[in-house]
């Protein structure tokens, strides 16, 4: 509680942009849960991370309600060649958009599977294909930006 009050008051300023993320290995632990809600206040979000995973499933994305929902890398993994991956992914992505939460897919590794993941409509990606982790972040590698590049003019003059 003093912890919670102390972070309120000494950085009010950045919890509107505040995203904590709920990893697999914390889980749904109640008490911890309502620690982060009140240190969040009424500004910040939270992200499911690992989404599929077998640990993050409905009933914590349900108890949670986050804005962010970041689908683990064992789904986002081939995700071209699956249609079971696929069909998970898609009914997730209807999900989350009914709900104005935005999907992450993690892990994305090569051209495939990014544009699959951008054709069932997930918002935001990460993934060594995109950049490299880095203290300060990299720009996109350029296949990467050539094919969101390609897939969002074919979008736009589609639409």
């Amino acid at each position: 509680e003093a912890e919670s009050e102390e972070y309120a008051r000494r950085f009010t300023s950045l919890q509107s942009r505040l995203v904590v993320e709920i990893t697999e290995e914390e889980g749904m632990d109640s008490s911890a849960l309502e620690i982060k809600r009140n240190t969040l206040g009424l500004q910040g979000n939270f992200a499911l991370d690992d989404y599929g995973s077998g640990y993050s499933n409905e009933k914590n994305l349900i108890d949670l309600s986050p804005a962010y929902i970041k689908v683990d890398i064992s789904i986002i993994r081939d995700i071209d060649k699956s249609q079971d991956k696929q069909q998970i992914v898609s009914n997730i992505v209807d999900y989350a958009h009914a709900r104005s939460m935005q999907l992450i897919a993690e892990g994305i590794e090569n051209d495939a599977e990014l544009r699959k993941v951008i054709d069932l409509g997930v918002d935001l990606l990460q993934g060594f294909y995109l950049s490299r982790p880095a203290a300060v972040p990299a720009p996109l590698a350029q296949p990467a930006l050539d094919t969101i590049r390609r897939i969002h003019t074919r979008n736009s003059s589609a639409g």
